[in-house]
């Protein structure tokens, strides 16, 4: 009976050993898997990233390209304004400087 108790606690302890080992080896796999597809993830938001910031400059510069032909449509508009303006004037101011100069 008592080798049967033994026999038992024997087999018992080589069926813990032979589970933990399988366990050991099954965790070493996941962590593997697992550190694989990590790279795969970091490799991929790189990408990702790399495609959004090119979209974001890309953006940016037509953005930056629109403001300043508005800007200089404006700025052309208010120039020939004032030129216009100093130009209706200038006839006024020529004939009579000419006028000074003719008598």
């Amino acid at each position: 009976m008592e080798e049967n108790i033994i026999g038992e606690i024997a087999k018992a302890e080589e069926e813990a050993v032979e589970r933990r080992s399988a366990g050991e080896e099954r965790a070493a796999a996941l962590l593997a898997e697992a550190a694989k597809r990590a790279g795969e993830i970091v490799r991929a938001a790189e990408t990702d990233c790399a495609v959004l910031r090119a979209d974001g400059i890309r953006k940016a510069e037509a953005e930056a390209s629109a403001a300043y032909e508005r800007a200089l449509g404006l700025a052309e508009a208010e120039a020939k304004e004032y030129a216009d303006g100093v130009l209706a004037h200038t006839d006024a101011y020529v004939a009579e400087i000419v006028g000074r100069i003719a008598k």
